[in-house]
């Protein structure tokens, strides 16, 4: 007797190659307009140009208002300038060796005591290690 395939193999089957079809249709076809919109209304394609600087986009056809897609903001949308911030930084070329600003002293005191611990352990390993 023979064996059955699933079902779900012939539906996977058909799904790659119509997937492979439209792949091949996208590759070999003409190049896709990005920068084209469909309007949400009546489904004609709004042409973005560089002078689009509205959002939501208004339909030519219909009057209707599509928004504008977010791969589309960042290009056509103007921006609002951003004030320059200054640096807290001293320049290098400037002859200063270190800058003048304190370190934060706020550190626990159980921390200053382990740090001199470990190093006073530290350097004892190191001598005897040397002299042993």
């Amino acid at each position: 007797m023979r064996a059955s395939v699933p079902r779900a193999t012939f539906i996977a089957l058909r799904a790659r190659r119509e997937a492979l079809q439209i792949a091949s249709d996208i590759l070999y076809e003409q190049p896709i307009e990005v920068r084209t919109v469909a309007c949400s209304g009546c489904g004609e394609w709004i042409h973005v140009r560089g002078k689009t600087i509205t959002d939501p986009l208004t339909c030519p056809a219909c009057s209707a208002t599509t928004p504008l897609p977010p791969y589309l903001r960042g290009k056509y949308i103007a921006r609002e300038p951003q004030p320059p911030t200054p640096l807290d930084y001293a320049p290098s070329d400037s002859g200063l060796a270190f800058v003048d600003h304190r370190a934060p002293l706020d550190v626990p005191a159980w921390l200053v005591w382990f740090t001199l611990i470990l190093f006073t352990l530290g350097f004892g390993a190191v001598v005897g290690f040397l002299t042993g």
